[in-house]
């Protein structure tokens, strides 16, 4: 489930799509579960894991935001929050990419959806 750097780094180059979100900072923490649970969903039917990157602009560069260890303990701990159902597997990694370290949260796609976030089905299409 964890990718290179540099399949990482192409997916920072490309646009955001069904399979890549990007984050400046982990404010709007809403935002990030709804894209974990769609990414887990996988309505795409992608073969590989989808990925949100923490600390990173829209266009793909680094925001410089300190990766510490409580937003890396805080991402961790979406999996067991018990807000998305059945619980997300995660990977939650901190990685350096084009200069910076970033947060790196590799979705799973679920084995049973729909996964959902509150009680709602969230999905990402193309």
């Amino acid at each position: 489930m964890r990718l290179t750097d540099e399949q990482l780094e192409r997916l920072l180059d490309e646009v955001e799509s069904d399979r890549a979100e990007r984050k400046e900072s982990f404010k709007g923490e809403d935002k990030v579960l709804q894209a974990i649970c769609a990414f887990a969903n996988n309505l795409p039917n992608h073969a590989d894991p989808s990925i949100i990157f923490i600390g990173v602009k829209d266009n793909g560069t680094p925001s410089h935001l300190p990766i510490t260890d409580k937003l890396l303990q805080d991402l961790a701990h979406i999996r067991s929050n018990g807000r998305i159902l059945p619980p997300p597997v995660l990977l939650v990694e901190k990685r350096h990419l084009k200069g910076a370290d970033v947060a790196v949260v590799t979705v799973a796609a679920a084995d049973a959806p729909p996964v959902r976030f509150e009680g709602r089905i969230w999905i990402r299409t193309g």
